[in-house]
């Protein structure tokens, strides 16, 4: 950095992320609190699915794991165990996605996409039914699977913020008995 930046009013020296070393890494990873550890399944059984990899969210953490501890993944200092796994857990998923899909794409052909596009909209359906006492739950469900996220959800929902939240965690709860997530 010049001594001109440096001099600067308001300048902010710039600081090199250090990253954990490989026993900071291994010790920050057994650490880890059971909720942080019941957040991190989350993360990865929901990328696992909707990635769509033959593989399951166990196989996602796993590597996770074992890209930070060899230090192919270098965690920044400072930075919190759940961001930082979390984001390895969804860098990975989707690596393993564009691999699966370049496999795939080679051995489909239109007959497998149809039948493919079948069992997504029956599944589909068998969602949208475990919410059929639940009409708002149920349209911010059909929303969700065509792609509407966030904001946009909310505002479709026209329910409080408060209202809102807790409709997500009770869709959140059925998923997650059903396994959906």
């Amino acid at each position: 950095m010049s001594d001109l930046v440096a001099t600067m009013p308001g300048a902010f020296p710039l600081i090199e992320a250090v990253p954990l070393s490989r026993a900071e890494v291994e010790r920050a990873i057994l650490a880890l609190s059971d909720g942080e550890k019941t957040a991190l399944v989350k993360i990865a059984r929901v990328y696992a699915r909707k990635r769509n990899t033959p593989y399951d969210h166990e196989d996602l953490i796993y590597e996770a794991y074992t890209r930070i501890i060899d230090q192919r993944r270098k965690w920044p200092r400072g930075e919190p165990a759940i961001k930082f796994i979390g984001g390895v857990i969804v860098s990975i998923a989707w690596e393993w996605r564009n691999s699966v899909e370049v496999n795939q794409e080679a051995e489909l052909d239109d007959k497998g996409a149809e039948e493919q596009s079948t069992v997504a909209r029956i599944d589909a359906r068998i969602i949208l039914d475990i919410f059929a006492d639940d009409v708002v739950a149920q349209r911010l469900v059909a929303a969700m699977i065509e792609g509407a996220r966030g904001e946009e959800l909310q505002n479709l929902s026209g329910l409080t913020s408060t209202e809102y939240e807790s409709k997500r965690r009770k869709i959140r709860r059925r998923l997650e008995r059903l396994g959906a997530i």
